[in-house]
């Protein structure tokens, strides 16, 4: 297993703690590799995108 390095580790840890402050669930799911670490930011990018579509679309409905 390669280890982290602190910088990755607190990018990690500030993204956290800014998801816990707007309320977004989320699941902490270590990574392989830096391909696997782009691949899942990616995702997670995806999915962040997708939740602030579904929000506008609710706050145009009220």
């Amino acid at each position: 297993m390669k280890r982290a390095n602190p910088a990755q580790l607190r990018q990690a840890i500030e993204l956290a703690n800014k998801m816990v402050k707007l309320g977004i669930l989320f699941v902490c799911v270590p990574v392989v590799d830096e391909a696997d670490h782009l691949n899942l930011a990616t995702q997670a990018t995806e999915r962040l995108e997708r939740m602030a579509l579904i929000a506008e679309a609710a706050e145009q409905r009220t």
